[in-house]
Parts: C-alpha cells; sequence; structure tokens
C-alpha cells in the first residue's frame, strides 16, 4: 500500500469524531478543516504519506506542515484529517481504505465528510447523506439541510459512503452549494455553522464570513473589468487592475 497514516506516539484516542476535509468543489472541505484547526487549536497529531502526492510542505503561521496531516482535540474528542493538496485519482481508494480501517481501529464514533458540491441550485444550500438513515434524518430535523434524491459522489468521500453502507458503519458526508471556479469560503462558513450545531462545538466563523464577502467583492470587480474597454480599465487605477 502506497499511502501510509502516521500518528505521533504521544496522542492516544478513544471513539474520536472523524472530520474529513479534502480538496474539491470550492476547496470548501480544505477551507473548512483548516478553519476548524484553528478556530479550536487543535493540536498536530499525524501525518499522511505516499509516493504519489505532490512533493510540497504547506506553511501555516510560519510553520511548515505535511500538506495532509491530522489534528486533534482532546477536549472535543474530535480529530480532523485534512488536505490541503489535491489527492491523486490512482490514490482515492487506497486513501479512502487505509482512512477508513485507521478510524475502525481507533473505534471512531463517525466519519464525517465536508466538502462543495455544484447542483446549480440557489446558493447556501447545505445536502448531506449518510450510510445509516438514522444519522441523516437526525439531520435533516435542521431544516438547513437538504436529503439528495439522485446523483453521484465520488472520490475519497464517495468511496467511504459506500464502504460505510456495506459495513453500516456512520460516515456522513455534508456538502455546500459552492462555485466549480474559484474558492468558496462563504459555503466553508455555511458547513462550519452547522456542523458545530450538531456537534455541539463553539466555531466562530466571523474571518470565513469577512473572507467571502471580499471574495465576492473580487468577483463582482473582475466581472466589472471584463466589460470595460482594455484602455479605459487601465486607466482606472488599481482598483480595477
Amino acid at each position: 500500500m502506497a499511502i501510509k497514516i502516521t500518528q505521533f506516539p504521544k496522542f492516544k484516542f478513544s471513539k474520536p469524531t472523524i472530520i474529513l476535509g479534502l480538496p474539491g468543489t470550492g476547496l470548501v472541505g480544505s477551507i473548512a478543516a483548516s478553519y476548524l484547526v484553528d478556530s479550536l487549536g487543535l493540536e498536530f497529531c499525524g501525518y499522511i504519506t505516499s509516493p504519489d502526492f505532490a512533493p510540497l510542505a504547506s506553511i501555516h503561521d510560519f510553520k511548515p506542515y505535511p500538506p495532509a496531516r491530522m489534528h486533534y482535540s482532546k477536549k472535543y474528542n474530535l480529530l480532523v484529517i485534512l488536505s490541503e493538496m489535491s489527492i491523486p485519482i490512482a490514490s482515492s481508494q487506497d486513501l479512502s481504505d487505509q482512512v477508513y480501517s485507521y478510524a475502525k481501529s481507533l473505534g471512531a464514533e463517525h466519519i464525517i465528510s465536508l466538502g462543495g458540491i455544484s447542483l446549480k441550485e440557489k446558493p447556501s444550500t447545505l445536502y448531506v447523506i449518510s450510510s445509516r438513515s438514522e444519522i441523516a434524518q437526525e439531520f435533516l430535523k435542521n431544516k438547513a439541510f437538504n436529503p439528495i434524491k439522485e446523483g453521484a459522489t465520488t472520490g475519497v468521500s464517495g468511496l467511504l459512503l459506500t464502504q460505510g453502507v456495506i459495513d453500516n458503519y456512520p460516515v456522513t458526508l455534508i456538502l455546500a452549494e459552492s462555485s466549480e471556479d474559484y474558492l468558496d469560503p462563504g459555503a466553508a462558513s455555511l458547513v462550519l455553522v452547522e456542523l458545530s450545531k450538531y456537534l455541539k462545538i463553539p466555531v466562530d466563523t466571523q474571518k470565513l464570513d469577512k473572507e467571502a464577502k471580499d471574495v465576492a467583492k473580487q468577483m463582482r470587480e473582475a466581472v466589472i473589468k471584463s466589460k470595460l474597454p482594455y484602455k479605459r480599465s487601465k486607466e482606472l487605477g488599481s482598483m480595477y487592475g
């Protein structure tokens, strides 16, 4: 197996809830998981490696980290597995198998995968699907969530969901309607607001909400610029250039 999950020896987990955030539509999963780590002050507790992964390091607050890694909160018994790089399609099955086996070895109570989806419906829409119907129904009591009747979900999250169905193991996907063309912190914020209610954990999304407004402003400016003659747009100065 090419993929290896390494947990630092000093950390001991007992039946944690696992949050999975991988790159995808709008980078919603990666943004939400990374923000959750920062917001709750989770500890760096392990990493994931593969010869097929991109050769890079992520840098946060002056510190280098593996781009695929794990963070833990003892207070909330929450284990976040995230990646800030795209997972090669050829590695999806292996990563899914490794995460699933690792979760079961810890006696994890629930795997919750966060992500974006583009169904071309109204903005600020959340969807949920779970390997266990009773978990899906619990989420759907919150009117912010919508069920997915037909469709497909791909990649690591889709594989985990399928395996959860086969084994009757709790795997749930929370997906926010998101842009396919640019990162979407607003969708990530929406996911975290409702996730925090479900898990009963405090997550302040003000910074994400501000970033969402900044992205929206940049997109508006880009649209305005695209409608201006080239010479005129250069004359307008830095706001449009």
